[in-house]
């Protein structure tokens, strides 16, 4: 992200779709970024899979196949490095030059065979969507390019609507894991092809659950950080069919882990999960180290907190890291930040009273998602390497709750559609695979 090698100073709702969304990736300086990709993710006519804030950002996010990008010049290394990065990339580019840019730049971006359009000056966001939209709609036949909900990958297919949930919260012994994996169940419920990455160091997800070995891990995958390297380091919980990723065995592992950038970034890793296939990835982030890190590569966040007056004063540091100390560093939009209260009961506040303390302090305070009553199945169910999904009511329907929120209905219903269920029994319940 180099504006002086442009010659430049540094930076400073359409109609429901007939068609499934565009898939748009935004490629810009982080200034601009979150601006940029909040006109286009409240767009129905618009499915926003990234932001790339550099050019090996932007590479590596290409992978998603996006069928238009929308890039700032001023974002790359000069012409030769934007010509490089799109050289082979099979949809169009609309360019944003700032005012200033030379003739000649500009001239050398609009050679670049994919680029559509350069758009001089300040946008127009609005018009341009609609431009965008017409024209990758009109070229969806003469091109090949999928016409449905998924997005061909290497390896695998990506959903329209694909989600990377961070679970978390700056509170230690909130529950983070066991929401997690309730989140997790949920959506493979729901015939999502969903993994569940941990984030723990000792990872929890080992501990509480039947069948699933400390090894392989998440070390296994930053060895060869490709869609075969995650493939080899997943596990299957054979009781409920999970998909997992199991995090670390010991802090030791953290303190060797490339968690913010390059091949083995968990940014990366979310996106690698993508092509191998899956719509919904669960982070659920229980090492405080990896937090920032785990936000930024996500695009969803459900921060789970307590509903007392310690639990506010966490889920406030919470709302500060994301909001301020992060603004513009991830793509998590105020919409996407959903507030699940774990173990609420009679000696507790209430729901309604925690977001309406919270409220006070800041404006933003995250809406309610969800709440979980005090169970004490849930605690048998950990003492017996269980998921408490399937013994808890209260866990169960918070879950359903969020997976309303969360998982577009018409995807599950696609999914359903595509081949016949199985059902299986699983403790208590008959569940639709």
């Amino acid at each position: 992200m180099n504006a002086a090698t442009w010659g430049l100073p540094a930076a400073a709702g359409g109609p429901a779709p007939a068609q499934p969304p565009v898939r748009l990736l935004i490629a810009a300086q982080p200034a601009r970024a979150q601006a940029i990709y909040t006109a286009f993710a409240a767009d129905a006519r618009f499915a926003v899979q990234a932001i790339a804030t550099s050019a090996a950002d932007v590479k590596a996010k290409l992978a998603l196949e996006p069928e238009a990008v929308l890039a700032e010049v001023v974002a790359f290394n000069g012409p030769g490095e934007f010509s490089d990065v799109f050289a082979a990339f099979r949809g169009a580019v609309w360019a944003l030059c700032p005012a200033g840019l030379s003739p000649q730049l500009a001239d050398a971006v609009r050679r670049v065979p994919c680029v559509a359009q350069v758009i001089e000056g300040e946008p127009n966001l609005a018009a341009l969507a609609g431009e965008i939209s017409a024209a990758t709609l009109a070229r969806r036949p003469s091109q090949g390019l999928a016409a449905d909900g998924f997005t061909s990958l290497r390896g695998g297919t990506a959903m329209i609507g694909w989600r990377a949930i961070a679970v978390w919260s700056p509170q230690g012994g909130v529950g983070k894991s066991t929401v997690a994996l309730a989140l997790a169940l949920e959506a493979t419920v729901r015939r999502l092809p969903t993994l569940l990455v941990g984030l723990g160091a000792p990872d929890g997800i080992p501990l509480i659950l039947d069948g699933i070995s400390p090894e392989p891990n998440i070390l296994n995958w930053r060895a060869n950080p490709t869609v075969d390297g995650l493939r080899a380091a997943l596990q299957v919980h054979r009781r409920t069919g999970q998909h997992i990723l199991v995090g670390f065995r010991d802090p030791v592992g953290v303190g060797t882990f490339d968690s913010q950038a390059g091949p083995a970034s968990l940014t990366n890793l979310a996106y690698t999960a993508a092509q191998v296939g899956y719509g919904i990835v669960v982070l659920d982030v229980s090492t405080q180290e990896l937090a920032p890190a785990a936000l930024s590569a996500a695009n969803t966040l459900v921060m789970v907190g307590r509903a007392d007056l310690p639990g506010i004063r966490a889920i406030l540091e919470g709302v500060h890291l994301v909001k301020d100390v992060m603004a513009g560093q991830h793509a998590i939009p105020d919409g996407a930040i959903h507030l699940v209260l774990n173990r609420v009961r009679d000696t507790t506040l209430r729901p309604d009273e925690v977001v309406t303390f919270g409220k006070r302090e800041r404006r933003d305070f995250p809406p309610l998602g969800a709440y979980v009553a005090d169970d004490p199945n849930v605690e048998t169910a950990l003492n017996q390497m269980q998921a408490a999904y399937y013994v808890s009511d209260s866990l169960r329907r918070a879950a359903k709750t969020l997976g309303d929120l969360l998982f577009p209905a018409a995807l599950t219903a696609q999914l359903a559609a595509a081949e016949p269920a199985k059902i299986v029994k699983v403790g208590p319940l008959r569940v639709r695979l």
